[in-house]
């Protein structure tokens, strides 16, 4: 064992000093599926057989034909303007069945009646129950044409005739199969397929986009780029990848098959229902639009019709698409998070600062960095603990010398308000003196080979590993137990869990992942469900992290590996990046396409995993780091040292500065997480989503949303001593306005140039006129230590005098909000109600006894200094309030010490 160990450490280092060897990993060229799906060039000749069609209440059926093949397709009508479309092999003909990934889902997808089907000549006609959808389904060749609410046709299923599937079949000696077909070779490595090759692809045209987005995880541009022709397609396919290039359509560690399409007039979304290996060919194209049906006439008026063209190919599955009608960013977004699911609001620490690196060493380099932090009055809520920690890498152990006294440790850190957090993977460790190990032996929860009969064993971390079958409820069950505080010994309510290498990652396997013949319970292959292995890993750590308590506190998780309805249950980072401005630069183009895809909580590894930053970049990367939902430093063995003490006294001030900003925000970050998951919109947005009409933001990357008030925009690029931003200049029907989020200061919209000394400059970050946010002015060690502080109240003026916001609190730990209403969620308005006058008025629900009172608020935008300022709270007599400033030269109005509970109505009367 230890000299194979030795031999995954010289891998390791090899990839460290020379980044990803692509030769490891597969192209499309390699795959022989993808290889044959993609070569298809003319219409693979699937029609409808008219006389087949069944119609029932909320669903319409019926058989396709290629002339020898036949299929099932079924269009299924779902509330708030979804329709699902499958195409899967006869059910009483296929000598199998195709595997669904319904663990993906947010339970069963609500189902609507049809309020019509209408079946002549050669379509077929069908309108969603909420008219909010239609679906015209074409016989020969076979289309669907998908509509939007308004009547606009978004999408095309099949449009170019590549629609085909390799049903499940026997093998017959007197056929001759594609090269592939039974077995495949890759490197050293033979994939059986005992049932043949069972690949499925179509292409989705979305008709009228120039511009999409999603198909995260990718290190390249949040727009996604044109493969055909250039490009391998993007790869679904999840891996361990160290040091990840850039630019690349490669897989990595996350695969959601959602893709959303935006122009000026509409918006649509689709998802790929699919947990094998998929690849994803795109175009952007300009079509004529005398290629396409007279009926087009009506609906596109130009003489030239925009379509980005995708064609989905997976190994195995069935064709299985969600269409969201939209029209706009937010109800595509609201309408895939209710078919998968939204990210519950997270304890309050987990949106704080985590500091990280593989490893710190013992329990008293744990106390010193607690310690340290305090010394120089940087806010910190988590401190991680990476493999090092363990027992010999055998997870829920502490090492015996090193970290012997684990709970005098967690009460230490807890003392100052803090947490910590440990990693456990998926990979036992072959040691029959391991308790894990051996109850998952004599239970069978381990995967087995493809025989069926012995367990699947691969090399990780520990040497010789077996991978826990997570399919098998008994395994589920089995996990879900080991987080209780007298199993995970040395654990308290204190700690909890990073799920790292869930891809899974095998050293010793095929692209470094499990044999995809390998079986799975229920005698499923690995190739079928891969992509939601981890997912299915990082749910029953949830459940465990859950059970421990009865259910009482929130759970915090992070998990390298995600899938469609990872966010239900835990946090996603980027993975293993590099100390590189390239690595720096893509981090929010990953972490918005992880964002639009329905994974809110995300983040990237401050200073690049690999290698060693330079101060300069290490502090640029914090800038970005805070502005993003999840906020990490971490750091690879090899490294050296980096937390903000070890740099230069102005290096460490500018990094003390932002990590302050991040926390004095936490108010405003918390009632995002509330609002999405109440609506599904997530905290980082693109600037489409809030301006959605201006064309010059469709594939802006270098800068975002913070929820609908802030816009940030980084420096990314080394040496760089400004930054050029671009305001938008209309905000719906009227014009725009811009503050500082800073100053409050008033700037115009349009482009400027702004000054960003390293160590001077704060991020730039503008809030938008119209909006409130709630900040933190009094910064202590950790944001448990806050959560009852007083509250100022940014509130900037939009063109029209008025400002919109929310305050929202609870117990910011437990899921007491679910019950009785025990949070309190006040809405701000501010309203100009003459030229003379104007109030604000907070309306609390909620029957949380918080503790928060406003101590200030700062009214931006305000044109000229009041005549008098009166307040009455809950509906008693007015009161002058005294405590006030107008600046003039800013436009702000300063109300001081309001003095009223964020549980109180009031209302500010002011006179001009």
């Amino acid at each position: 064992r230890m000299s194979w160990r030795a031999a995954c450490l010289f891998l390791l280092v090899c990839s460290f000093s020379l980044a990803v060897k692509r030769e490891d990993f597969k192209t499309c060229d390699q795959s022989a599926f993808c290889k044959r799906h993609r070569a298809i060039s003319s219409s693979t000749g699937y029609t409808v057989n008219w006389p087949t069609i069944q119609k029932v209440e909320n669903q319409f059926r019926a058989e396709l034909t290629d002339g020898e093949t036949k299929l099932h397709l079924t269009v299924t009508g779902l509330t708030e303007g979804r329709l699902r479309v499958q195409i899967d092999e006869p059910k009483e003909t296929a000598i199998r069945q195709r595997y669904i990934p319904t663990q993906a889902l947010s339970g069963e997808p609500e189902r609507l009646a049809f309020a019509s089907i209408a079946v002549e000549g050669e379509h077929a006609e069908i309108l969603n129950g909420d008219k909010q959808a239609k679906a015209v389904i074409h016989r020969s060749p076979f289309v669907i044409d998908l509509f939007n609410g308004n009547g606009d046709l978004v999408t095309q299923i099949n449009a170019g005739g590549k629609l085909k599937m390799d049903v499940f079949t026997t093998r017959d000696d007197g056929v001759q199969y594609p090269e592939g077909f039974w077995e495949e070779k890759f490197k050293s490595w033979t994939d059986s397929k005992p049932y043949g090759s069972s690949s499925v692809g179509v292409d989705i045209t979305m008709v009228g986009f120039r511009s999409a987005y999603g198909l995260p995880e990718h290190a390249d541009s949040f727009a996604l780029k044109s493969t055909v022709g250039s490009t391998d397609p993007y790869r679904l396919f999840n891996l361990d990848v160290f040091e990840y290039e850039i630019g690349n359509p490669m897989a990595l560690y996350v695969a959601v098959p959602y893709l959303m399409a935006h122009k000026k007039e509409a918006t649509a979304g689709v998802l790929w229902l699919n947990a094998a290996e998929t690849w994803i060919d795109t175009q952007s194209t300009e079509n004529s639009k005398g290629l396409f049906r007279k009926m087009w006439n009506t609906v596109v008026p130009d003489e030239s019709v925009p379509n980005f063209t995708s064609h989905f190919m997976s190994e195995s599955g069935l064709v299985d698409v969600f269409f969201f009608s939209g029209p706009t960013p937010q109800k595509v977004q609201s309408q895939l998070a209710m078919t998968t699911g939204v990210t519950p609001l997270p304890p309050l620490f987990s949106l704080g600062y985590h500091q990280c690196r593989w490893n710190y060493k013992d329990q008293d380099d744990v106390a010193m960095v607690n310690a340290k932090f305090d010394e120089h009055d940087i806010p910190m809520d988590v401190i991680w603990l990476d493999i090092e920690h363990t027992d010999g890498k055998k997870y829920f152990t502490w090492h015996p010398i090193h970290f012997k006294d684990p709970k005098q440790m967690l009460d230490g850190v807890a003392a100052s308000g803090r947490k910590m957090v440990t990693i456990i993977d998926p990979h036992i460790k072959k040691d029959t003196g391991y308790r894990v190990y051996k109850d998952a032996k004599d239970m069978e929860l381990f995967v087995k080979r493809a025989d069926n009969v012995t367990d699947f064993e691969g090399h990780c971390w520990p040497g010789a590993s077996e991978y826990l079958d997570f399919f098998n409820p008994n395994t589920r069950q089995y996990w879900v137990a080991q987080f209780a505080f007298d199993r995970y010994e040395g654990s308290t309510e204190h700690l909890f869990t990073w799920n790292d290498m869930n891809e899974p990652s095998v050293f010793s396997g095929p692209e470094v992942t499990m044999d995809r013949d390998s079986i799975h319970y229920g005698g499923m292959e690995h190739r079928e469900v891969h992509n939601i292995y981890g997912m299915q890993y990082h749910t029953a750590t949830f459940e465990g992290l859950l059970a421990r308590t009865e259910g009482r506190d929130r759970p915090f998780l992070l998990s390298r590996s995600g899938f469609i309805g990872t966010q239900r249950s835990a946090a996603i980072w980027t993975g293993d990046n590099a100390a590189q401005w390239s690595h720096l630069e893509i981090a929010a183009p990953m972490t918005l396409s992880l964002s639009i895809a329905g994974i809110p909580f995300v983040g990237a590894d401050v200073g690049g995993f690999f290698g060693n930053p330079s101060e300069e970049l290490l502090v640029r990367w914090y800038h970005v780091g805070a502005w993003q939902p999840f906020f990490r430093a971490h750091a690879h063995i090899d490294t050296r040292r980096r937390e903000p003490w070890l740099f230069s006294e102005k290096a460490m001030e500018a990094m003390r500065r932002i990590i302050r900003e991040r926390y004095a925000l936490l108010p405003y970050w918390y009632a995002l997480f509330r609002d999405h998951a109440e609506s599904g919109l997530p905290p980082m947005r693109p600037l489409f989503f809030e301006f959605p009409k201006e064309e010059k933001y469709f594939e802006t990357q270098e800068a975002w949303m913070v929820g609908s008030a802030l816009l940030v925009h980084p420096v990314v690029s080394e040496g760089a001593t400004s930054v050029k931003v671009t305001l938008p200049e209309n905000d719906g029907e009227k014009p725009a306005r811009w503050f500082d989020y800073h100053t409050g200061a008033p700037c115009a919209s349009g482009e400027h140039t702004i000054e960003t000394p390293l160590y001077e400059a704060p991020t730039p970050v503008w809030q938008r006129g119209g909006t409130v946010v709630p900040i933190w002015q009094r910064i202590r060690r950790s944001a448990w230590l806050m959560r009852a502080d007083p509250i100022t109240l940014l509130v900037a003026l939009d063109a029209n005098g008025e400002a919109n916001g929310v305050v929202y609190m609870d117990d910011a730990k437990t899921h007491a909000y679910r019950e009785g209403q025990q949070f309190v969620e006040a809405t701000i308005q501010y309203r100009t109600t003459s030229s003379s006058s104007a109030n604000l008025t907070s309306k609390p629900v909620g029957k949380f006894e918080a503790k928060n009172w406003i101590e200030k608020i700062e009214i931006r935008g305000v044109h000229s200094s009041p005549t008098s300022v009166s307040m009455k709270v809950d509906g008693e007599a007015s009161q002058s309030l005294a405590g006030w400033k107008y600046d003039g030269k800013k436009q702000t109005l300063t109300l001081r010490k309001p003095a009223v509970l964020i549980t109180h109505g009031y209302t500010i009367d002011i006179a001009f």
